[in-house]
């Protein structure tokens, strides 16, 4: 079983891009680091919410999509989004809460909040992802505490709200008192992203940016910008001594030195035009499909006809080596998802990897398109 599943083609997972100037800039900077004299005793120590300096950093690396730098008493560092979204749901929730998401979200959003014993609920959604009127439907009926949302190339639909929608969003939240955490993970790929959710509303707003899909899933590090009017130290004060909240303090360093040596932009530059070609190829095989595919986007989104069921389509890529996801993974509650696939092209460490499980992934489409139209045929 470990050798058919060392054969399979990962189509699933949203990895970094990891472009060769990453392995340069790991390995000259590793060596820096490693002469500084003091270093040792830096990392000696845990860092609960970051030090001075890694904050300063992440207020550095997140100002282009909030557009300010912001004070460092503005930014946590947590290990990763995963922690980030906890120590928010802790401040601003209770057990028994409701929390609203996309209807199509990151796939943890909803099992860490059933951990926490909120109730997920979620919202219609449309080209540009968060459906306006029907966040407000459900502020009036529900009154939730807050709204979980990706604006920026949404997982997994791949849409991207305009800035008249960001508008709209923060001014129905602001209505029903509606407190938002905006996930930006991919922000710093997708160039033309209108500004952040944050820098509409930062009285409201919960920022985090996690550097995973960026730099690497091994980092494990994440910025979190706090409202306006709120103290870091006290929103983190709960998990002083939970050190599986804590980003290690490696990885702080390593980030902070890229940050201000060039290498973070560098490196996230690098990662577009890796995502561009692995883009351009999927898109040669899987165009005549009509795939969502936006710039800094790692997969693309196939809505398939209400005859083909994407369940069959995931199940019959994996026999043949290579695996997707289907809409239905994706679901924050129990209303029906829409058939649909999300592909995601980063996996793959080369594109002759990427090449081959495109392939499987378009024949499989053409002959269950092929089989539907037959079956129309036969009945007519």
């Amino acid at each position: 079983m470990s050798h058919q599943q060392a054969k399979i083609i990962d189509l699933s997972t949203a990895l970094p891009p990891c472009p060769q100037f990453l392995r340069e800039a790991l390995s000259q900077s590793l060596v820096e680091l490693a002469l500084e004299p003091e270093l040792h005793w830096r990392i000696r120590k845990n860092r609960p919410g970051g030090e001075d300096r890694d904050r300063e950093a992440g207020a550095r690396w997140i100002a282009p999509r909030v557009g300010e730098i912001l004070p460092s008493s503005r930014i946590l560092l947590t290990n990763g989004t995963q922690n980030a979204l906890v120590v928010v749901l802790r401040n601003l929730c209770k057990p028994g809460d409701v929390i609203v998401a996309e209807q199509l979200a990151y796939l943890l959003i909803r099992p860490i909040a059933v951990s926490l014993g909120l109730i997920v609920v979620g919202v219609e959604m449309d080209e540009e992802g968060v459906n306006p009127a029907a966040l407000d439907v459900i502020g009036r009926a529900i009154r939730p505490k807050l709204l979980y949302c990706t604006p920026t190339v949404q997982n997994p639909t791949t849409a991207i709200m305009s800035a008249d929608r960001r508008a709209d969003v923060v001014r129905i939240a602001k209505t029903h008192n509606i407190a938002i955490i905006e996930d930006d993970v991919l922000g710093r790929l997708h160039k033309e992203a209108p500004p952040s959710l944050y820098s509409y509303a930062p009285d409201i707003t919960w920022y985090i940016m996690s550097v995973s899909k960026c730099f690497a899933m091994g980092i494990r590090l994440a910025y979190l910008a706090i409202p306006e009017g709120i103290r870091a130290a006290d929103v983190f004060a709960p998990h002083l001594r939970s050190s599986s909240m804590f980003a290690n303090s490696l990885s702080c360093e390593l980030v902070s030195h890229w940050v201000k040596g060039g290498h973070g932009a560098e490196i996230a530059e690098k990662a577009r035009s890796e995502v561009d070609a692995r883009q351009k190829l999927a898109l040669q095989h899987l165009g005549q499909f009509g795939p969502r595919a936006v710039p800094g986007g790692l997969h693309l989104w196939i809505e398939l006809p209400a005859n083909v069921s994407s369940d069959s389509v995931v199940k019959a890529a994996l026999a043949s080596g290579v695996q997707i996801r289907s809409a239905g993974m994706f679901s924050v509650d129990h209303k029906p998802p829409p058939n649909a696939i999300r592909v995601a092209i980063t996996g793959p460490q080369n594109h002759a990897g990427l090449d081959a499980g495109l392939s499987v992934v378009a024949n499989l489409l053409s002959e269950h398109l092929a089989e539907t139209a037959q079956r129309k045929v036969q009945i007519s």
